[in-house]
């Protein structure tokens, strides 16, 4: 039977060490978020489309990101951006993808998330999302 929040908390406070707590425990805690690899490999079959494509559009050195499609490798915001830009995501798709994953949505008030979406609605390249990001003194998705 899974251990309540009030469980695990009473037992972090009677422990010393984090990693003899967490060991006992590990099985109850979770990150509550699906993994960055899985989510970008459902969305390749969904889309049907090959990995060396998605990573050649996405501007990214190609054994990085296989390193991140194989789940070696936990990326960046800016680099699961680089991602979905490559496979070709709507907004909603990236933030929904974001969501899931753990890691911020874009946000329009956000004056570099602004270009960026903006390079997202009108389905620009990393290039040309870079060079706005350039001109306008941001700093660069790599």
């Amino acid at each position: 039977m899974k251990k309540t929040t009030q469980e695990l908390l009473n037992l972090m406070n009677s422990t010393k060490n984090y990693h003899e707590y967490y060991n006992a425990n590990h099985e109850d805690i979770s990150s509550g978020h699906m993994k960055i690899d899985r989510a970008l490999n459902a969305l390749l079959i969904e889309k049907g489309l090959k990995k060396a494509e998605v990573i050649a559009r996405s501007g990214l050195e190609n054994h990085y990101a296989y390193q991140i499609f194989s789940g070696i490798k936990v990326p960046t915001r800016d680099k699961v951006l680089m991602l979905c830009i490559g496979l070709g995501l709507s907004v909603e798709e990236f933030q929904q993808l974001l969501k899931i994953t753990g890691y911020a949505q874009l946000y329009s008030k956000n004056e570099r998330d602004n270009v960026i979406l903006y390079g997202i609605t009108k389905k620009l390249s990393i290039i040309d999302i870079n060079g706005i990001l350039y001109e306008m003194g941001y700093e660069l998705l790599n």
